[in-house]
Formats: structure tokens, sequence, C-alpha cells
């Protein structure tokens, strides 16, 4: 007898599949607030209460994120080792790595 969660095939599909459909939405999500960040000067985003320098972290970040996505969709290939966290882990928050 086991204790706690079984594991079966379908557990193991359920989520591998959620996992897959999260990581392609999120691709699509990337696209779509950098392409409002791209088209938002940074003063607009200092009047919505960010400084200069949360402004471009914010844009940084993003953009970061779509060459990932570039590297992710076979669009384009990584052209020297680049810690793409870099700017992202000043959004992540309290709690990850």
């Amino acid at each position: 007898m086991s204790v706690g969660y079984v594991t079966t095939k379908s557990e193991i599909d359920t989520r591998a599949g959620d996992i897959a459909r999260r990581f392609q939405q999120t691709f699509g999500d990337v696209a779509t607030l950098k392409s409002f960040l791209d088209e938002t000067p940074d003063a607009d985003l200092v009047a919505l209460g960010y400084t200069a320098q949360e402004a471009t972290v914010l844009k940084s970040a993003f953009a970061d994120l779509w060459t990932l996505t570039g590297i992710w969709s076979g669009q384009s290939a990584p052209s020297a080792a680049y810690d793409y966290r870099t700017f992202v882990r000043q959004l992540w928050g309290v709690g990850s790595f």
C-alpha cells in the first residue's frame, strides 16, 4: 500500500499536457505584453506610477523573454550564453529562484 497520490499514466499525461499548454499560452502572453511595452513610451509608464528605472527593467525583462520565445519557436538561435533571468527575476517576487 502506498501513501499519498498513486502515480498513473493518466496523471502524467494530464500534467504533461497542462504544462505544455500553459507554456504555449505564456509565450503568447509574452508577445502581447511585449508589443504593448514597445508601443508605450517610458513617460507613459512613469505616469502610471513606475519609476524610469522600473520601466527600463520591465521593458528589458520582456525583451529577454521575447528573445527566448524566438529561440523556443525556432525562429532564432542564441548567439552566446546568456542568463534570461537577469531582468525577469526582478519581476518574480518572493519565493522564486
